[in-house]
């Protein structure tokens, strides 16, 4: 260990000297303060520090994201290109310790810098507020809607019912003789299945949409519950607005009449505007002692139109579940196995080609990362028309890429102060170490037969 401990050592002071890293450092320390004082939002308070955060986070990602390909790529490679690393292999030190070392200098600095740089970002954050004039309205609603961790219920989908309806229609076209011949059965299905989906959460006018939930569990009874959702119209008004009335609370209750009532439910009537996120909140006393929660909405009859749900954003209920500083730890813990990622990557494509090319591979994964849910689609595409050849050469592959994009993007947590669950940080993480010690192994077994004294051209 003292051996692999000294070349990470030296690795993470080469590096800290580096201009690239001076420059780097030097880059955030001057536009993190500088966006603190210039984002804005939307004008309001939460609007301000949610840009904030999501400029300074991203910031801080990508930039240390480059540093350390250009570092994990630069720092192997020099050594063999200058012939520093002949009087390293011959001294009583294994060539897989070696490349241990080299990986954990770069993970030094990244622990390092994303330390010092996240706390930047979490005490600008913190005192926002208070370089700007802030009421005490705003100061409420950025302390339920931003510093807090709130846990998410959303839409579930029952895959067998749709497939059923699905099913029930496909057959009932095939018996009027309305099939289109010319399309394929799989097509057809997946436009049946899709349609099924959207009915599943739409209402015409004087209909209802109820979403039910079990073993919801609010920090707080006296804290707030927070109904967030977007809906479209079959029809779209000529002012884009739709008026509804939304029921939130236990409504089993009212099966049993007025004497039976243990805890509130609340009717809430509202006009929004389709095709645009909203948000409203409703006292947490609405969640029944056993955890249940309906939450209903009734399409008022003067709209004329189906009041439609997309089933990825058009709702969740959102409630406190955890703090605000543990959440963004959570997101640190996450872009630092992501750095953790890039390292290894950096090291390991270095013990077998030169500093051009892995530089240029390591962008591209990253960048492949950051659309890995576009490049994964892509490919499963694919997969449906060679299945077996996909499935045992090309899908291996697609595992190992990494992924920075959709659930795997911190900002999409913060912003919105969602919780990120403990079960999910791990696995991600876990996945993300996983192979970077895959990265880490191939590279031992490569350095370990690679002849250093050779030429490579």
């Amino acid at each position: 260990m003292g051996r692999i401990w000294a070349v990470a050592r030296n690795t993470f002071v080469s590096a800290i000297r580096m201009k690239t890293a001076i420059v780097f450092m030097a880059m955030l320390l001057i536009l993190l303060p500088i966006l603190s004082y210039t984002s804005t939002g939307d004008g309001t308070a939460i609007g301000r520090v949610q840009s904030f955060v999501s400029y300074g986070m991203g910031l801080v990602s990508f930039l240390l994201s480059m540093l350390t390909i250009v570092v994990s790529c630069y720092t192997l490679s020099s050594d063999v290109k200058h012939k520093r690393v002949y009087s390293v292999v011959t001294k009583p030190i294994r060539r897989f310790e070696f490349v241990i070392g080299k990986a954990m200098g770069v993970i030094l600095l990244d622990l390092l810098l994303l330390a010092v740089f996240s706390a930047v970002i979490y005490g600008l954050t913190i005192y926002m507020p208070r370089f700007a004039k802030t009421s005490d309205e705003e100061l409420v609603r950025l302390k339920n809607e931003f510093f807090t961790a709130r846990a998410s219920l959303k839409m579930t989908i029952d895959k067998q019912e749709i497939e059923k309806q699905a099913y029930d229609v496909y057959n009932e076209l095939v018996r009027t003789g309305q099939l289109d011949e010319s399309r394929s059965r799989e097509s057809v299905m997946t436009e049946l299945r899709n349609a099924a989906k959207y009915n599943m959460y739409a209402a015409g006018p004087g209909g209802m949409v109820l979403w039910e939930f079990q073993r919801v569990k609010p920090f707080d009874v006296n804290e707030s519950l927070f109904i967030r959702f977007k809906f479209n119209a079959a029809q779209t008004p000529a002012d884009k607005n739709l008026y509804g009335v939304w029921y939130i609370g236990d409504s089993r209750q009212t099966q049993g009449g007025p004497e039976t009532m243990k805890t509130p439910i609340y009717q809430i009537p509202r006009k929004d505007v389709v095709d645009t996120m909203q948000e409203f909140e409703v006292p947490a006393d609405a969640v029944a002692a056993d955890g249940y929660l309906a939450v209903g909405f009734y399409n008022e009859p003067m709209n004329n139109t189906a009041v439609i749900f997309p089933i990825e954003d058009g709702f969740e209920v959102l409630y406190k579940a955890g703090g605000f500083g543990g959440n963004f730890i959570s997101a640190i813990l996450l872009m630092l196995a992501r750095l953790v990622f890039l390292a290894c990557l950096g090291v390991s494509l270095t013990t077998w080609v030169g500093f051009p090319v892995a530089i240029l591979c390591s962008l591209t994964i990253f960048f492949t990362g950051v659309i890995n849910g576009f490049v994964v689609q892509s490919f499963d595409y694919l997969g449906q028309n060679m299945a077996i050849f996909y499935n045992v050469t090309i899908k291996p592959v697609i595992w190992l890429l990494p992924k920075f994009d959709q659930n795997y993007n911190v900002n999409k947590y913060l912003i919105d102060a969602r919780m990120i669950k403990y079960g999910f940080l791990a696995m991600a993480a876990g996945v993300l170490l996983l192979k970077s010690l895959i990265l880490l192994l191939v590279g031992f077994l490569i350095f370990a037969k690679r002849e250093l004294a050779k030429v490579v051209i």
